[in-house]
């Protein structure tokens, strides 16, 4: 089921409780492989957005001559743009740790960054990565190769609590910056419990018929996710609620609506099973997937 309603494309103000979003630094880390290069124009683009250095951190086993890195990890000239290389060993979560305040930085990484331990698991090193729980990090699966990237459309997840506050700031900006529309899902599944965090605004309960009390709760979730990103009056924004499970019609409608990113927020559970939410997402949305950390 999906409900349709108006886009809302003026923005209210919140004075209060502005959650900021900002990036200083980008961190990229390839392995031995091709397939963890294919997250560079994602990280290139990300770095020319925020006007901030792009550090591409080898965390392979070879020794990195740091004056000829680019040759010798075989990127071009265009893939080495503005670069910065560095080698870093010790622990996964040190290996790319960003420069300076980890609240500003950003990790962006192929899921097969190392070997591949066990069946539906990414590389080892991205596993470790996602483990450490990293403040903003955005997932790229490799399966569609290595090609330019620039988008025009975001899909937000919000579940209509707090929580995904952080996520609604993460899409204002990148929104407002790249010029892209914001597309907000809202994911409403029959016979699951109601959220119970202050201030969450939960669905109605009827699902299957968005003519009774859609259009008031529709109105409020989107004031109360404008008001939480502080979306400029220049931003595309508009709501989509579907039903289901939530993992996968995310990505379904990351599909049906050809997104460029997908942004979400996430605790920081990251787990080993198949069926685990983040990892269903970033497997099957067909584009990168930003997470953005919310205690």
């Amino acid at each position: 089921m999906t409900a349709a309603f108006p886009d809302w494309n003026s923005a209210i103000q919140s004075e209060q409780g502005k959650i900021e979003f900002s990036i200083k630094s980008i961190v990229i880390p390839l392995d031995d492989n091709q397939p963890s290069r294919t997250a560079l124009p994602v990280a290139h683009t990300l770095a020319e957005l925020y006007r901030c250095v792009l550090h591409i951190m080898y965390v392979g086993k070879e020794q990195l001559d740091i004056n000829h890195a680019a040759s010798q990890l075989g990127l071009a000239a265009e893939q080495a743009r503005g670069a910065i290389f560095e080698q870093r060993s010790g622990a996964p979560d040190d290996a790319v740790a960003p420069r300076g305040d980890n609240s500003e930085g950003l990790l962006v990484t192929s899921t097969t960054v190392g070997s591949q331990e066990a069946e539906n698991r990414f590389g080892f090193l991205t596993e470790s990565f996602l483990a450490a729980k990293p403040q903003r990090a955005v997932l790229v699966n490799p399966d569609a190769g290595y090609k330019p990237w620039s988008f025009r459309r975001i899909l937000l997840a919000h579940d209509g609590t707090p929580i995904s506050n952080p996520a609604v700031a993460a899409a204002a900006d990148l929104a407002q910056r790249a010029g892209a529309e914001v597309i907000a899902l809202h994911v409403a599944a029959r016979g699951e419990e109601r959220p119970e965090a202050r201030g969450s605004i939960a669905a109605p309960l009827y699902v299957d018929q968005p003519h009774h009390e859609w259009p008031a709760w529709a109105e409020e979730f989107m004031n109360r996710v404008v008001a939480s990103g502080a979306l400029g009056s220049g931003v595309h924004f508009k709501l989509k609620v579907t039903g289901g499970q939530a993992a996968s019609e995310l990505a379904g409608v990351a599909h049906e609506c050809n997104v460029d990113l997908v942004i979400m927020a996430w605790h920081g559970h990251w787990t080993e099973h198949e069926d685990c939410a983040t990892r269903v997402v970033i497997r099957n949305a067909g584009c990168p997937v930003m997470l953005v950390y919310s205690a």
